[in-house]
């Protein structure tokens, strides 16, 4: 009788693999929404300096996620401080960080909210030095929503004054605050406790991805600012991927794990991602390229790979000090693009599919095992992704034809085997399996749907 089940089963799957060769989704695996995902350039006006400030400023009382949470430690970020290498420099990162809460209500006759105004003594800043201080504490503090991508300077006698902008006034501020605070309160709590650094990571990945799509056809901050930001990404639910990078920094670290964001390029157009670091290694991790809204998938193409595996379609930027030790100052470009902290990145073990994929080095009884069990524990929880992971015996299409286009069509009696320990309302429907495909990183993501 089993004989006969398995014949019977074998002339339906054959027929499930003709129909998928031409019906099944086969996605090539690169970016999943590839148009251009931009970041923004601080910009520099020189205005008319005087020690006098008459402009009136009112504190913004309410502050960014003052609230504390016991369920994990927050990691504080300051790479991009620590690579400032002047006291001048920090000094005006720190007045900077005092000053973002006191800001206009009433705007000026450029249409701007004037952030109270800085003055660095006895030292002449250059435009450079400024829009790096500005970078490093936006990198940082990816969370100060308002601050606008301008300043002004200006030098009295050996003094630089320094002025910055809030793209709403002290009173609007506060009541952005209150809304951003209790939508990334919501997210976290959504995490849970007790979960281990992966968990975390995936659990604030996902919800990310959940809440914000991509915002197609923004080339500046005059196109919307909240789309650059992390109220954009949380609270409204778009941004590019500057809002997604600040988002998951600002999130991650609260959770206890340590996130910088990266500067560079992803197939020739300017782009930002993250780096974050699980047991003492770093990974990159690319939460814009991982959202995916023309289906409604989440990714996890870029979850968590090495410095070569980003490097094959993303550039990163320079670190600050090459710009500074190669360059004389005063030739700078002051658009000059460059990283704070860029970490080696070698291991895969909290990678996607290491951590959650079934390995398929060879077509034995070992590895029908070990997918077979895993696709039982898929289908228990119903979960809609099933992540493999190919050896190096065999040339990537080899794996594909021999799992699912060529007799035996092993996946498909793997999933009859798996099926045979489930109940009714778990069983895999081996007649819509799709695939994903990445063939440079040896992975499928198989998506499967249930009978019941």
């Amino acid at each position: 009788m089993k004989k006969i089940v398995s014949n019977t089963l074998y002339v339906l799957f054959f027929g499930f693999a003709l129909t998928l060769v031409t019906a099944c989704i086969l996605l090539m695996m690169n970016a999943s929404d590839g148009e251009g995902k931009s970041y923004r350039d601080i910009e520099a006006v020189m205005i008319s300096g005087t020690m006098q400030d008459d402009a009136e400023y009112a504190p913004i009382d309410r502050k960014v996620l003052d609230v504390t949470d016991d369920s994990y430690t927050f990691v504080p970020i300051h790479y991009a401080y620590d690579a400032l290498e002047t006291d001048k420099k920090k000094e005006l990162y720190h007045r900077l960080k005092e000053s973002v809460y006191s800001v206009t209500n009433e705007a000026d006759e450029n249409g701007r909210y004037r952030i109270s105004r800085i003055t660095i003594r006895n030292h002449q800043l250059s435009e450079f030095d400024i829009r790096e201080v500005v970078n490093a504490f936006i990198h940082d503090y990816p969370e100060i929503f308002w601050i606008e991508n301008l300043f002004g300077y200006a030098y009295v006698d050996n003094h630089t004054i320094v002025e910055f902008y809030s793209v709403l006034s002290s009173d609007d501020c506060e009541k952005y605050i209150s809304v951003f605070n209790q939508r990334v309160r919501t997210i976290l709590d959504s995490v849970g406790k007790g979960r281990t650094e992966y968990e975390r990571e995936k659990a604030i990945h996902d919800a990310l991805l959940s809440n914000c799509s991509y915002k197609t056809g923004i080339s500046s901050a005059a196109d919307g600012w909240q789309y650059f930001t992390a109220y954009g990404a949380l609270v409204e639910g778009e941004a590019v991927c500057e809002g997604y990078a600040k988002s998951m920094q600002l999130l991650l670290t609260r959770v206890g794990i340590p996130c910088s964001m990266i500067r560079g390029e992803a197939e020739g157009i300017l782009h930002m991602w993250n780096v974050v670091e699980l047991n003492g290694d770093w990974y990159h991790l690319d939460p814009t390229w991982d959202d995916n809204d023309k289906d409604g998938m989440i990714s996890y193409e870029y979850f968590n790979l090495t410095t070569e595996g980003i490097g094959i379609n993303h550039t990163i930027s320079d670190h600050i000090t090459t710009i500074l030790e190669t360059e004389n100052s005063q030739d700078i470009d002051p658009l000059s693009r460059y990283n704070f902290y860029v970490p080696m990145c070698t291991s895969k073990s909290m990678n996607y599919y290491y951590v959650e994929g079934a390995l398929v080095e060879d077509f034995d009884a070992a590895a029908e095992k070990t997918v077979v069990e895993a696709l039982v524990r898929c289908a228990q929880g119903k979960k809609t992704y099933f992540p493999l992971r190919l050896g190096s015996k065999m040339t990537f299409s080899e794996y594909v034809d021999k799992l699912f286009y060529q007799s035996p069509y092993r996946f498909y009696f793997w999933i009859e085997s798996a099926n045979r320990r489930l109940d009714q309302k778990h069983q895999i429907d081996a007649g819509s399996v799709s695939l994903l495909k990445n063939e440079t990183a040896m992975t499928l993501r198989i998506r499967l749907n249930y009978a019941g």
